[in-house]
């Protein structure tokens, strides 16, 4: 809990600038909101040992994937090796501009070896068909298919299992000056979709306002407009990750597909270990971790603004996705500043 009190300014900033991209200095209750949660902490801290009904949380990382994405710079274009770096006129070591990731490959292989494969090989060529072609005759595809039909049904009398699974991790360099065509297109759909999210939470506040029924209308119908546009973006968004993975793609690349999914783990694991810290883990999901927290752990406020507007602050997950943010930001990352010059920042 000592941790979470050093750090409640650097999550409260978290956000409001970064997710509500609102400057700080416009919040007048900020002090408010900050005694409060650090109150509510040092209690926890000063008496850990409790007996009260927890909460059930779902603490969500936001757009996990196309975040990762966008944070690492990965693309399939950007998956290169040495060879490649050593053509590239920025293979330079003030350049910093490799980014070497780890990956996990994982593959399935037949616990029987080369010897018996030759033997399986051999007793298909030496069988003789009551009717169809003999094997010798047999395209080398289906050639391949009778040995690993032959080959699974010996391992499975022989070693009692047909297939060994192997996992290895794996690095590769992520090129942080690769043309990022994909990378912005990932950020303009994220972009838009943030965008959409903002309407139709204005257009849903205006349907509780609205003075006639006609304006009433409006307002439901633009909010559902808006939210089927954000589910959409959403759908399109985590296609960007599933693309790369697909057989025949374009752009098909298992490296920055296992990439993402190495990062995503990495990150819901240690956000287990934050929740392990100030409570129980009860599942961890793809982008998220299910768990129960103490009924006076700090959970919702609002901030004001100069202007009379307010933002909503969960501080459960804002805990969360500030020190993801903080332990997973990319400081190699790179931007093209002046194309002529071919000049990076």
């Amino acid at each position: 809990f000592q941790t979470l009190i050093d750090n409640v300014d650097r999550d409260l900033s978290f956000a409001i600038e970064v997710e509500s991209g609102i400057d700080r200095s416009e919040i007048i209750n900020y002090e408010e909101v900050r005694t409060k949660i650090v109150e509510q902490l040092e209690l926890l801290r000063d008496r850990p040992k409790r007996k009260e009904k927890p909460y059930v949380y779902h603490l969500d990382v936001g757009a996990m994937y196309p975040n990762i994405i966008l944070t690492n710079r990965l693309q399939p274009s950007a998956i290169v090796d040495d060879a490649v770096c050593a053509a590239c006129d920025f293979n330079q070591a003030k350049n910093d501009c490799k980014r070497r990731m780890e990956w996990v490959w994982r593959g399935d292989y037949s616990p029987a070896g080369k010897l018996e494969y030759e033997r399986t090989k051999d007793q298909l060529q030496r069988e003789i068909p009551k009717d169809g072609p003999s094997f010798n005759d047999l395209s080398e595809k289906k050639q391949a298919t009778m040995i690993a039909s032959r080959l699974k049904q010996y391992s499975k009398n022989a070693f009692r299992k047909t297939k060994i699974t192997e996992e290895v991790t794996r690095k590769d360099i992520v090129c942080m000056r690769e043309n990022d065509f994909y990378v912005e297109t990932v950020r303009r759909f994220r972009d838009r979709r943030y965008d959409y999210k903002k309407m139709t939470k204005t257009w849903k506040k205006k349907i509780d306002t609205a003075s006639d029924a006609s304006s009433r209308k409006l307002a439901e119908d633009k909010t559902l407009v808006y939210d089927s546009l954000q589910v959409a973006h959403k759908c399109i968004l985590n296609s960007f990750y599933g693309y790369v993975m697909r057989k025949g793609a374009r752009w098909r690349s298992m490296e920055m597909a296992g990439i993402v999914t190495k990062t995503g783990a990495d990150l819901i694991t240690q956000a287990r270990k934050l929740v392990e810290q100030i409570g129980r883990p009860l599942e961890l999901d793809t982008d998220g971790i299910w768990c129960i927290l103490p009924a006076s752990f700090p959970d919702v406020y609002t901030f004001k603004t100069s202007d009379g507007s307010q933002v909503k602050l969960e501080y459960p997950c804002v805990m969360l996705n500030a020190d993801v943010h903080d332990n997973f930001t990319n400081h190699q990352y790179q931007t093209l500043k002046d194309p002529a010059r071919g000049i990076y920042e």
